[in-house]
Order: C-alpha cells, then sequence, then structure tokens
C-alpha cells in the first residue's frame, strides 16, 4: 500500500503528493500568547513528493526535514530534496506495530483488544520519544534551521505525538492538542478506505479491510493517554522535557521561540 502515487483528497492539503501535510502549529492559544504558525509543519512520508511539492516546501521556507522512521522504511526510491537538511531521528516501532497488530487484526470483534494495543504502544512511543524531542528543541532553537517538517510513515502516530509534545511546551491546552491530532483522521481516511477498498476486490472479499481501517482510525484517547502520562509520571511538560538532556535554562528561549504575542 504505500508505493503507489495517490491523489489525495484532503482539499485543505496544498501537497497533492504527500499525505497528511498541514501546520502543526496552527492551533488557537491561550495565556496570552499563541503558537507560532509557519515554524513546524507535519506529514507523512515525503519519499515520493512530486517536484511541484518540492517547489511548495520551498515556498513556505522549510529549511529542515525530521524523519522518525527507521531507515527500513524508507522507500527504495526515495526523493531528493535540494536545499533542505533531512535528518533521521527514527522512533523505530514499525515492526513492532505489525507483530501485535496482525494476529487481531486477521479475527472479528476485536477492537477493544487493538485498541488496548495501540495505547500500550502510544505510551511505550512518548517514552523513547525523549532524545528526539531534545534534538528538534535545539534545532529550534539554532538560527537558521526553521521552519521545520516532521514526518513518519503516515504523519499520524509518531509525528501526532511528537508535535503534540512541542505543542504542550507552545502551551497549547489539552483539549486543543487532541483537537489537532484528531485531524489526522479528516487527511488519512479518505486515502485508506480507496486503497483498502482496491484490496479486497482483488482478493475476492476476503481481505480485512474493516479491521485496518478500525485500527488506522485515530482516537482520541490514544493521544489523551499520553498527555495524562505527561502529567502524571513526569510531572507536566516540563519534567518530560527535562529528562531529555535538553538545557532546562534554555526552556523560556524555547517557548518563546514556538509562540508569538497577541498583542
Amino acid at each position: 500500500m504505500g508505493g503507489e502515487k495517490v491523489k489525495l483528497l484532503a482539499t485543505n492539503n496544498p501537497l497533492r503528493s504527500v499525505m497528511n501535510f498541514r501546520d502543526a502549529m496552527d492551533l488557537p492559544g491561550n495565556s496570552g500568547s499563541k503558537p507560532k504558525r509557519g515554524l513546524i509543519f507535519r506529514s507523512a512520508s515525503v519519499d515520493r513528493i512530486s517536484r511541484k511539492d518540492i517547489e511548495q516546501l520551498k515556498s513556505l521556507g522549510i529549511k529542515t526535514i525530521i524523519d522518525l522512521r527507521a531507515p527500513h522504511e524508507y522507500s527504495k526510491r526515495k526523493v531528493f530534496i535540494p536545499e533542505m537538511n533531512r535528518l533521521s531521528l527514527p522512533l523505530d516501532f514499525e515492526k513492532v506495530t505489525r507483530e501485535r497488530l496482525k494476529p487481531l487484526i486477521m479475527k472479528k470483534n476485536q477492537e477493544e483488544a487493538v485498541q488496548k494495543v495501540i495505547n500500550e504502544l502510544y505510551i511505550e512511543i512518548l517514552d523513547a520519544a525523549k532524545p528526539v524531542l531534545n534534538e528538534i528543541a535545539k534545532i529550534i532553537l539554532t538560527g537558521g534551521q526553521t521552519p521545520l517538517l516532521i514526518h513518519c510513515r503516515a504523519g499520524k502516530d509518531r509525528t501526532g505525538i511528537v508535535c503534540a509534545l512541542i505543542q504542550m511546551i507552545a502551551g497549547a491546552a489539552k483539549e486543543t492538542v487532541a483537537e489537532n491530532f484528531m485531524k489526522s483522521n479528516d487527511y488519512i481516511l479518505p486515502v485508506f478506505r480507496k486503497r483498502l477498498m482496491l484490496r479486497k476486490i482483488l482478493y475476492f472479499g476476503l481481505f480485512p479491510s474493516k479491521e485496518i481501517l478500525d485500527a488506522i482510525t485515530l482516537r482520541k484517547e490514544n493521544i489523551e493517554n499520553v498527555m495524562e502520562r505527561v502529567e502524571n509520571h513526569y510531572g507536566g511538560i516540563k519534567g518530560y522535557l527535562s529528562q531529555t538532556g535538553f538545557d532546562m535554562n534554555e526552556y523560556e528561549a524555547l517557548r518563546q521561540k514556538l509562540t508569538e504575542n497577541n498583542q
């Protein structure tokens, strides 16, 4: 399913060859400040990006592309994107996700079991993402390396968690973070419905398309559990960030980089 070119169906996606692309900081602010738009973007894989969409990335000023996938997830024909630094910060969960979900997806009426596995994986990704967030924070503070684009395979799970952490540093309310996280469904589900329907036809109706689509669909509880662990286990976003190796003397400078004053 990952190799073919697709016509993206989300009308508010400015890119036609990259799924789930949007401004990660395009969300309402609170407490007298708002997240700085145009600083951090998010998407699915850019391995097969078109020349036209490369020009669109350039027009947005993107200077750094952060890939959260492991190298074995890359396309064999990865498109070269000039004038942008591509940095690998892998959160290697693709294999373990397949191993844990495949036995459940092949059975009927396993929705609760599937969601239990997904919620457990989200917590594991959160705990593993500390060095990734540290590197991203340092990039944001370093001049000349932003705006940046963060992506994984579909741009919804690993990317969603990392972007949620950045949004929390910027002071976004939990409900706002959750709402932004859920927007990925609007971008990816129309594409995957089309792909899975084709697979079902090719396999004479025997392909578990409904079960796969259910597993792909994001639930609000996925990111709520992540935020709850940040709050209860790490003592909040500052506590989480302090365990990444980040110099907490730079915390206010980082937050200011991520926000713009309403006045």
